[in-house]
């Protein structure tokens, strides 16, 4: 019998849980053997019955013979620091997004994992949203012909009380506000679906809460295949209102919808396929989380590349031209 892949979860805040989650859904190929976090509280959040051991400290934590992979959910400008320890231990190293909030950090991340023959898996969940993953057939079946614009709106509410949890949120170095943090996710997918940006103009703002970096913001793209994009990021909401991407044509278009792009809200395209527009047309489960269901098919994924072999489909290269686009957001 295959044994299983054994994590580790560094970092056991806010997203911890549902790295948890996903792990424990892939029943005997995955188990979580281990959380790590130097405030006894987040480890204490979890549940007493769980047997996976408890660290405060990393490096106790990697000493341990029977841990395969460290997830890292530790603040994104310590995710490189983490993840260099963790590879010259031996171990694998599947981090968050951002991979880092600095292009420098990223190049050094992966460095560090080449260097020492350990896979890097960087996160983007949404990814693997089924709605997501059908767009993308659409796309490389060219059912949109060519693609005129790319746009994405994200109106989620991060009050100020969120902040104010935790010391590192919403700064420049450990953090770095709306875009960063939580229009990434969309930003990367406008790339994912959309193609390369060559040009970036922004447009960040600052309009309420107490922090040192950006609750707001605006900024045009121009694709390298000369599609137009604008993507909209606000944390000012009322609520969590909406997550979702459009993708115009000169054949068709579509938008994804809901908190986390897991809904079809449209559509609409000149020349039918049966098999796709019944996909679409299907009753969505409409995820009632930001997070979106994409971590169990990430770790899935995971487990696929260390048990088979088979490609991890984010690479690392990937992942990072998301931070660079980001940074050239930051920039100007």
């Amino acid at each position: 019998m295959t044994p299983p892949v054994r994590f580790g979860i560094l970092g056991c805040g806010r997203v911890a849980h549902t790295h948890v989650e996903a792990i424990s859904a892939l029943g005997d190929a995955a188990e979580v053997v281990a959380l790590c976090d130097n405030c006894s509280d987040k480890l204490d959040s979890f549940k007493p019955e769980s047997e996976a051991k408890r660290f405060s400290d990393l490096k106790e934590m990697l000493a341990i013979p029977d841990l395969d992979v460290v997830s890292i959910c530790t603040p994104s400008g310590m995710h490189a620091d983490h993840a260099v320890l963790v590879a010259k231990a031996g171990k694998h190293v599947m981090v968050e997004k951002p991979m880092d909030v600095t292009v420098d950090a990223v190049d050094r991340m992966i460095a560090a994992c080449e260097e020492a023959g350990v896979s890097l898996f960087p996160i983007f969940q949404n990814r693997f949203n089924p709605t997501v993953e059908l767009v993308k057939e659409a796309i490389e079946l060219g059912r949109f012909g060519q693609i005129f614009s790319v746009n994405s709106t994200v109106i989620w509410k991060r009050g100020q009380s969120y902040y104010d949890a935790d010391s590192w949120r919403g700064t420049r170095a450990m953090d770095g506000g709306a875009y960063m943090n939580q229009g990434i996710h969309f930003v990367d997918m406008m790339r994912y679906l959309g193609g390369e940006i060559e040009e970036v103009v922004p447009m960040l703002g600052h309009q309420q809460r107490d922090i040192e970096s950006e609750d707001c913001g605006s900024v045009l793209f121009r694709f390298e295949n000369g599609a137009l994009g604008n993507s909209f990021v606000t944390m000012l909401g009322a609520s969590d209102v909406e997550g979702s991407v459009t993708i115009i044509g000169e054949k068709g278009m579509a938008t994804l919808g809901g908190v986390a792009m897991n809904t079809i809200e449209a559509w609409e395209f000149d020349t039918p396929h049966p098999e796709q527009d019944e996909k679409a047309a299907s009753p969505q489960t409409g995820i009632q989380s930001v997070y979106g269901n994409g971590h169990q098919a990430a770790y899935h994924k995971v487990v696929q590349h260390l048990r088979e072999g088979q490609p991890y489909p984010i690479t690392p290269t990937d992942a990072k031209k998301t931070v660079e686009l980001i940074v050239r957001c930051y920039q100007g």
